[in-house]
């Protein structure tokens, strides 16, 4: 239950806060990560919105597999924390880790085919989880909404 001093408190926060972009953009990126992964558990997937970026990678690479490195490299997170999570991901079966024939040091990631079915139906329950949201938004107002947010994503150097 929330106290009455921890409402004081949040206002004040979101007072000051709420009034710069980088809390605002944050929290509502929060948000929407936390809807997604009560979706995701809902729809009986046994994954969090984090781990998603990894297998859209794989997903998406085709036939061309990624290293390890190279999905740190291309989502911009650190290779131990990539680590962890495609053991994760391996462990549940939506991913296989293969030596690289020419590089033995290197450790390649493929898809499982229980891998790329989950893929396949968590893009289509990102979809509706973002039609839920975008339907409250006017044509107008959700265009204006996704161009700046490409513009300040360029001008953050993404």
């Amino acid at each position: 239950m929330i106290t009455d001093k921890e409402t004081e408190l949040r206002g004040k926060i979101s007072e000051r806060m709420g009034k710069l972009s980088i809390f605002t953009i944050n929290h509502v990126g929060h948000l929407m990560g936390k809807k997604a992964n009560r979706e995701l558990i809902r729809s009986g997937f046994k994954l969090q919105i984090e781990q998603l970026p990894i297998l859209f990678t794989v997903y998406f690479s085709g036939t061309d597999l990624p290293s390890q490195q190279e999905i740190a490299n291309l989502i911009q997170k650190d290779k131990s924390g990539i680590q962890r999570s495609i053991r994760t991901l391996e462990r549940d079966g939506y991913l296989r880790i293969v030596a690289d024939e020419i590089d033995r040091r290197k450790n390649l990631i493929q898809l499982t085919p229980a891998g790329k079915m989950v893929v396949e139906k968590i893009i289509e329950e990102a979809e509706k989880i973002d039609k839920q949201v975008t339907d409250q938004l006017s044509a107008e107002e959700l265009h204006t909404f996704m161009t700046t947010l490409r513009k300040i994503s360029s001008l953050l150097g993404e």
